[in-house]
């Protein structure tokens, strides 16, 4: 269950009606098999507006700066692939 945000450097707490959610598969390894599994993260109103979350094959799932912010390729690691 989600309890909040996503980026680390933010804690504030989940609120479903502001911000922006993501849906990522889960590793295969944890979940058993012939089953669909997925992982989900939300990013606050604040931090929707600077960042988006990325997932990344068999490296995990990436916050990054918004690419009309960015001007340099940075992606920090919140989840494991």
């Amino acid at each position: 269950m989600i309890s909040r945000c996503a980026n680390p450097a933010c804690l504030a707490e989940f609120d479903h009606r502001e911000g922006r959610l993501f849906r990522f598969p889960k590793r295969a390894e944890d979940r058993p098999a012939n089953t669909h599994s997925v992982q989900h993260f939300w990013l606050c109103a604040d931090c929707a507006q600077s960042y988006l979350l990325e997932y990344i094959e068999k490296q995990g799932v990436a916050l990054k700066p918004r690419v009309e912010l960015a001007t340099i390729e940075v992606r920090h690691f919140i989840a494991a692939a």
